[in-house]
Formats: C-alpha cells, structure tokens, sequence
C-alpha cells in the first residue's frame, strides 16, 4: 500500500515537474532571458533525477550505491541551477 503511494506520488512529481519545464521554456522563449533558461534546465533536472530513482520499475537495475550517488549529484545540480538562477541579472 505504501508502495503504490509512493509511485503515485513520485509519477505526480514528474508530471509536475514536467508541466513546470514546458512553462519555464515557453517563458525563457518569449523573454530569452538566461535566469528562465537555467530554471528549465533545473525542473528537467529534477524530472531525469525521479525518473532515474524509479528504474527499477522498468527493470533497470543500478546497485543503490550508484543510484544514491546519481540522486545526490542531481539534487546538488539542482540547487546550483536555482541558486544561480535567483542571482543572474538579465
């Protein structure tokens, strides 16, 4: 039960993230400003991290070491990404 909860939720999670990449890239085009730019790459980010840490449902083994390592790059990619983007000036 539990389970399937989390899977629910994590596949709300990559749709979210999903819908927030489209309208950060439909923004970036219609302003071209780079701060929007890096705010998409941060919500596609994140998207490939759940993505990644879901493939054992598709029967893509990566041992948890690697899987922790691959999660935890992307997390701190993510904030860079974020930090970056809230201190660029246009």
């Amino acid at each position: 039960m539990i389970d399937s909860l989390g899977y629910l939720l994590d596949g709300f999670v990559i749709i979210l993230g999903a819908v927030l990449s489209v309208a950060a890239w439909k923004a970036y085009k219609k302003s071209g400003m780079k701060s929007i730019l890096l705010l998409f790459l941060a919500f596609l980010m994140f998207v490939a991290k759940k993505v990644i840490e879901n493939f054992h449902l598709i029967k893509i083994s990566l041992s948890s070491e690697i899987l922790d390592v691959i999660s935890t790059t992307f997390e701190l990619l993510i904030l860079i990404l974020f930090f970056i983007a809230l201190i660029r000036r246009d």
